[in-house]
């Protein structure tokens, strides 16, 4: 036994830094929970971070729903790989949490639209020669959602 395995706050799981300053085993990417401990890295689960988790879930989920249903479309069950949701003339992907990128919001917003105009923001990225330009297009969502929303089964 070495003097490092006597240490008091070492409970078992964690590995002291090496003498390179590398640190011991990475927690879990996905941990494998049974009877409340990781089988992989033994981590104990925390009832009040399980039901963050579950609530932030929960909320990206409605907000996946009512922007989607907001807009006409039919929000898709399930994990389907960048497609939420479907209407007659658009496929949706709806993200939310993470980032927003204000900037580009701070450019939307700033944009002077007399009374019956609506803001549109052009995004392009040059790669540099022998590569096309790419544009993306930012508009308001209550902005697209007034002009372009897909009329839903209740609006006729």
């Amino acid at each position: 036994m070495t003097d490092l395995d006597r240490l008091p706050f070492l409970d078992g799981h964690e590995s002291p830094a090496t003498p390179n300053g590398a640190q011991g085993k990475p927690r879990c990417r996905r941990h494998d929970w049974y009877a409340n401990a990781c089988r992989r890295c033994g981590v104990m689960e925390n009832p009040v971070t399980v039901r963050r988790g579950r609530n932030n879930s929960a909320r990206g989920k409605r907000i996946q729903r009512q922007r989607i249903e907001g807009l006409g479309g039919t929000n898709l069950a399930g994990n389907n790989p960048n497609l939420d949701g479907i209407g007659e003339l658009f496929r949706y992907e709806s993200k939310s949490g993470g980032s927003f990128p204000e900037r580009p919001w701070r450019w939307l917003k700033g944009i002077r639209c007399p009374a019956g105009q609506i803001g549109v923001l052009i995004i392009t990225d040059t790669p540099g020669p022998g590569h096309r330009a790419r544009s993306i297009v930012v508009v308001d969502y209550d902005d697209w959602r007034d002009l372009h929303g897909e009329l839903g089964p209740d609006a006729a």
